[in-house]
């Protein structure tokens, strides 16, 4: 995604927020692809200092999909919709409290502070601190989650070394590099999953899986169902929680 303040790779844990009359673009790396898009009072109060990125649950994913489908078949509810996107400004909300206790914290303590809603939608610029460290290694995983990158080749793209990069990523993240290249292949998967009826076995190829049973096994300790089960009713509401 480009606009004024760069390019962002985005994936499924992740939506975009925009202000009104905000111009940006969106390519697909692989082609094209779906975006979906709300407009609104909500998702103006989300945008309300600037663009930024919001973390998406799975179960939130799930909720909007399994409601999405009923209202295209004309028994959906549109205030089910809404509830939905307040949950995710709510969350936005407690995420943004929480950044400003930490800021307010680390004043205290270094005397350097910037608000936190200024850095929620940072460039993916050059590797200098540790946060463009990790967001260049995030970067590259966005790109190519699928292939079998290694640490080696992370570390050639940061420049630094293997155990520098390993550390300075999970501290910047809270997640080792391994657990958040296996998030973004299960939560491509899970997306997969949800928009049509694409095989599994090629879904397990697509998003960097061993084998169907390998997805399977690893889909089931992640959201606690199988695959499969995911397309059917049952399935997506016990993923919605």
């Amino acid at each position: 995604m480009r606009d004024a303040n760069g390019v962002r790779v985005i994936d499924p844990t992740l939506a975009i927020v925009m202000p009104p009359h905000h111009p940006f673009v969106v390519a697909h790396p692989a082609g094209p692809d779906i975006c979906l898009g709300f407009h609104g009072p909500l998702i103006d109060e989300l945008a309300a200092d600037g663009p930024r990125l919001i973390p998406i649950t799975p179960a939130i994913v799930a909720r909007i999909t399994a409601e999405l489908v009923a209202y295209r078949a004309g028994t959906g509810d549109e205030i089910a919709l809404t509830e939905l996107l307040g949950s995710i400004v709510d969350h936005a909300s407690v995420r943004d409290d929480a950044r400003h206790a930490s800021v307010r914290d680390d004043t205290r303590h270094a005397g350097d502070a910037r608000d936190a809603r200024t850095t929620t939608f940072p460039s993916e610029a050059a590797v200098g601190t540790g946060r463009d460290l990790a967001s260049a290694v995030a970067r590259e995983l966005r790109l190519s989650f699928a292939r079998s990158t290694s640490l080696d080749d992370l570390a050639e793209i940061t420049g630094y070394s293997v155990f520098h990069t390993c550390r300075v990523f999970q501290r910047a993240t809270g997640q080792t590099i391994h657990g958040f290249r296996r998030e973004l292949r299960l939560r491509h998967a899970l997306a997969r999953l949800l928009d049509g009826d694409e095989p599994l076995a090629e879904i397990a190829a697509a998003t960097g899986f061993a084998s169907q049973s390998h997805l399977t096994n690893l889909f089931r300790a992640r959201f606690g169902i199988t695959p499969g089960r995911v397309r059917t009713r049952d399935g997506q509401r016990l993923l919605a929680g």
